[in-house]
């Protein structure tokens, strides 16, 4: 029995060809570093968020610490879901931070509101928000009016959430900083990568200095401790492949999780996420949450066996060895949610013959409960 990965690049054949022609092009210039495709894939993200600045790094967990070395976060709280990837507390602690976790709305997948205003201290100075699965949560102008009420610098973790918009308002545009992922398994991918977005030239200047190795780009003279932060023309030239073909990617990533969310309309075991029309999310991934008496880690040990592979979005942050001090009562709606997750696979070669065999072997794992 074939299996059904959970996720996989898409390259087709012709922007294949393309990056061939790039990275030749980049080969014979014999400019590795900051140089055409930096540029082309800055003002791409720019675009596409409708900010000024971008600013392509290696990672986005170094576009996140970037952000909170640029408000000098070091013996500050900085606001974070529970339900959220590791580096969105690890860049805080590696930057000097405190992070506080914060429950979720699991409605939404982002803060529970009444969680948020509970753990804002005197001693907080910004929130890392997260677009998990690569959905704009409909409470974002709340989260917007609560940073600036409290005079917090917002952070978007938009990694999962290349093209996605609410209301015509575009990740990456909504905070005071947005952080984009070209990871492997990304919506966009350049093997590794990431790229950070603002309305701030100070950040944006601030970013281009300390991604090489804090090096004022005016005068040569190196000011503050950076890093090799950089990404280099290679990995640029693929992230902008892949770009031009962004907007084809997201219309069949949509058209998969609607043929989805129409196979499941109405199951009283499965959740899916209530998307409004104005809503257009990446689909990073398409989770569905498991009704609370379905043991779901049992569920995709099945589906796996079946020949689907699929995962739960990720533990809480809090029950990873590595960050279980940060553990405390009242984060109960993130643990929940999350183990009761199941990433269904998406991709853009998937087929829809491959979603209905996918939804019939859910189905199927659910009757062997």
């Amino acid at each position: 029995m074939k299996s059904i990965p959970n996720a996989r690049p898409w390259f087709p054949k012709k922007m294949r060809e393309e990056i061939i022609q790039d990275i030749d092009y980049v080969m014979s210039s014999g400019k590795l570093m900051l140089g055409k495709f930096s540029d082309l894939i800055e003002e791409q993200y720019s675009n596409i968020t409708s900010t000024k600045y971008s600013v392509s790094v290696t990672s986005a967990t170094a576009g996140l610490q970037i952000a909170l070395k640029y408000i000098n976060i070091a013996g500050g709280e900085v606001l974070v879901p529970a339900a959220s990837f590791i580096t969105d507390v690890s860049s805080i602690q590696m930057e000097g931070g405190i992070p506080v976790l914060v429950d979720i709305n699991p409605d939404t997948l982002t803060f529970d509101l009444e969680d948020l205003n509970k753990k804002v201290t005197k001693r907080t100075r910004a929130i890392i928000w997260v677009h998990l699965t690569g959905y704009i949560g409909k409470e974002y102008q709340r989260i917007q009016s609560f940073a600036k009420d409290h005079g917090l610098f917002l952070i978007e973790d938009a990694a999962h959430a290349h093209g996605a918009k609410i209301d015509g308002n575009v990740a990456g545009s909504l905070g005071d900083v947005g952080i984009f992922s070209f990871y492997p398994t990304k919506v966009v991918t350049a093997g590794t990568g990431g790229i950070l977005t603002t309305n701030d030239l100070a950040l944006a200047s601030f970013a281009r200095d300390i991604r090489l190795f804090g090096t004022n780009q005016n005068t040569g003279e190196v000011f503050l401790q950076g890093s090799d932060w950089f990404l280099d023309e290679f990995r640029s030239s693929v992230g902008y492949r892949q770009t031009r073909y962004l907007f084809e990617n997201l219309n069949r990533r949509r058209e998969i999780a609607q043929i989805y969310l129409e196979r499941l309309e109405g199951s009283v075991e499965f959740k899916c996420l209530d998307i409004a029309k104005a809503n257009f999310p990446s689909w990073f991934q398409f989770p569905v949450f498991c009704h609370p008496e379905i043991n779901a880690d049992s569920l995709r040990r099945t589906l796996i066996n079946k020949g689907v592979e699929c995962k739960q979005i990720y533990p809480p942050i809090h029950k990873e060895q590595l960050f279980r001090s940060l553990s405390h009562e009242g984060l109960e709606n993130s643990e929940q949610t999350l183990e009761q997750s199941i990433c269904l696979p998406m991709y853009v070669d998937l087929t829809n013959l491959e979603v209905d065999i996918v939804v019939e072997r859910l189905f199927e794992a659910r009757d062997q409960q």
